[in-house]
């Protein structure tokens, strides 16, 4: 028979078991020494990474807050470099206090007067999270901003301004300080112009334009007449008898209330009347005010034929003054301003857009093909603070009377015309900037805004404030204010 043989299974000894249990012990710690360090590792790399988004959006925060002390800096654009200064450190401690932001010292502000360029540096520290488990317990956050000074471009500037009744008292004088600095910028470039157009009922050419042949002015003349008054001589027990009231008068759109008195004289017996009659002389002259021409051409400057209609003993604005790099002409017209008179906005816009055409009848302005080649702007400032409360008489060439007693019946007309103004002169290659002070019509609003060559170049002011504002963000829109790096 066959035979097989049978393997006893292994059997580990005393020794051995001890042996293999310890190893076994000794694997155990190690696996767990190298998953603390892996662990540790892993919750240091995810806390740098938390901690970095936070330094990241700190520093982005701080550049934003130095960006913006640095533009408003440079901004001001009459302001001193201790000025500019004061300007920066104030929006750095608006902006810092909103963003709940520290800065450790104080911020660092310089001005090079040479590159014209205002620079803010900011340092700060920001706590760290997980990062304080590798003994770092903040990290550092150090912005830098610098700003180029605006520098006006070549340009001519009309300010067509609104000096109306209801442009009295405080606004004028609001109108006055916005309007003159901005001469005193846009006037520092050698080869900048500036023109002013005051507008109310009518525009005023001057005296010395009334026989250009774009002007129909009648000759100056004196008439006679008899005036005469009644007296009662023999008249017996008489008094004054003075009577208060309430009293309203409405200007430009605007009525306002007031106190009055009004005195008569009472008599007990009067006598017989006594006429006395004289002779008079009127002087009737002209005085610069020009009113529109036939309907087809009001919204168009380029037709010599049909010529602006003047008028004799007519009150009208100030009298324009033409392009000019004389920054004390120009404010001296603006100091010459006076409020009064009906709003007609054809009309501030019709000669502002002559103003800047280099054709007749105001010939100042360059040639726009030209100037637009050595890299020079045309730029209409509109301002005013009511709705057009006048319209042409008639369809022909005329006067400007209150809308209800003209041939068109309504303002509506004179809104159109104003639009389709707006339209021929931004076609011509200008600029138009509309400032509203105060407006709260809403369908000027929406005309204004319309009018102007982007919404951006609309402005709305409510008060002196926001008009002085309103008038520095177009210079800068103009000068284009930016970040050099």
């Amino acid at each position: 028979m066959g035979s097989c043989s049978h393997e006893a299974p292994h059997m580990n000894t005393p020794t051995q078991t001890k042996l293999i249990s310890k190893l076994s012990r000794s694997k155990e710690g190690s696996t767990s020494v190298v998953f603390s360090i892996c662990l540790f590792s892993v919750v240091l790399a995810c806390g740098s990474a938390i901690d970095f988004v936070r330094w990241q959006n700190a520093k982005t925060e701080a550049a934003a807050i130095a960006d913006a002390a640095a533009l408003a800096a440079v901004s001001a654009t009459d302001a001193s470099e201790s000025q500019m200064k004061a300007i920066a450190a104030n929006s750095v401690k608006e902006n810092s206090t909103a963003l709940d932001l520290e800065f450790s010292g104080q911020p660092k502000f310089s001005y090079d007067a040479a590159k014209t360029e205002f620079t803010v540096e900011l340092n700060g520290k920001i706590p760290t999270s997980l990062m304080s488990l590798a003994g770092i317990s903040n990290v550092d956050v150090a912005v830098r901003a610098v700003a180029v000074r605006p520098s006006i471009p070549p340009v001519e500037m009309v300010l067509a301004l609104d000096t109306t009744g209801s442009m009295a008292d405080a606004k004028i004088t609001a109108l006055k300080s916005a309007a003159a600095s901005m001469v005193t910028s846009v006037l520092k470039n050698k080869d900048a112009k500036i023109g002013i157009v005051p507008f109310a009922n009518y525009v005023n050419v001057g005296v010395g334009r009334r026989n250009d042949r774009y002007f129909d002015v009648p000759a100056d003349y004196m008439a006679q007449s008899s005036s005469c008054s009644t007296t009662y001589p023999e008249k017996k027990g008489c008094s004054i008898v003075t009577t208060t009231g309430t009293c309203s008068s409405t200007n430009d759109g605007v009525t306002k209330k007031y106190a009055c008195t009004s005195s008569k004289e009472v008599c007990q017996s009067w006598g017989p009347a006594v006429k006395n009659c004289k002779n008079v002389n009127t002087a009737y002259k002209f005085s610069g005010c020009v009113g529109s021409r036939d309907e087809d051409y009001r919204a168009r400057i380029d037709v010599e034929v049909k010529r602006y209609p003047g008028f004799l003993n007519t009150s009208c604005a100030a009298e324009i003054l033409d392009l000019t790099n004389s920054a004390s002409a120009a404010q001296a017209k603006i100091n010459s301003l006076t409020a009064s008179g009906e709003t007609y906005l054809p009309a501030g816009l019709t000669w502002g857009w002559n103003m800047l055409n280099s054709a007749e009848p105001l010939t100042a302005a360059e040639d726009s093909a030209k100037f637009a080649a050595k890299g020079g702007l045309k730029v209409l400032v509109l301002m005013t603070d009511g709705a057009t409360t006048l319209a042409p008489s008639t369809r022909s060439a005329g006067t400007h009377v209150l809308a209800s007693s003209s041939v068109y019946k309504s303002v509506s007309y004179s809104q159109a015309l104003s639009a389709e103004l707006c339209t021929n002169i931004k076609a011509d290659g200008i600029e138009i900037y509309t400032v509203q002070f105060d407006v709260v019509d809403k369908d000027l609003q929406k005309l204004l805004t319309d009018c102007a060559s982007a919404a951006d170049k609309a402005y709305q002011a409510a008060d002196a404030k926001e008009l002085a504002f309103a008038f520095e963000d177009i210079l800068n829109d103009i000068a284009e204010v930016r970040i050099a790096r």
